[in-house]
C-alpha cells in the first residue's frame, strides 16, 4: 500500500486563510484550532437559532413545492 504523499496539482484555496488565523492567533497552531471550534460553536448556536425562528407553516409550505 502507498501512503505517499502525492504532489498538488492545484494551489491549496485554504492555505492564504489557514495562514491568517494561525498569524492572528500569534503564530500557534493550537490556539488557532481553539479559536476555530469556539467559531464554529458560535455559528451553530446561529443557525439554531434561525431555525427556531422560522415558521412552521413557511417551512411545510416550502417542502410541498418541492
Amino acid at each position: 500500500m502507498d501512503h505517499s504523499v502525492k504532489p498538488q496539482t492545484e494551489p491549496d484555496p485554504y492555505a492564504p486563510a489557514a495562514d491568517a488565523i494561525i498569524e492572528a492567533c500569534g503564530g500557534d497552531p493550537r490556539e488557532a484550532v481553539i479559536a476555530l471550534l469556539g467559531e464554529r460553536d458560535y455559528l451553530s448556536g446561529r443557525i439554531e437559532a434561525l431555525e427556531r425562528s422560522v415558521s412552521w407553516g413557511f417551512v411545510r409550505a416550502g417542502a410541498a413545492r418541492r
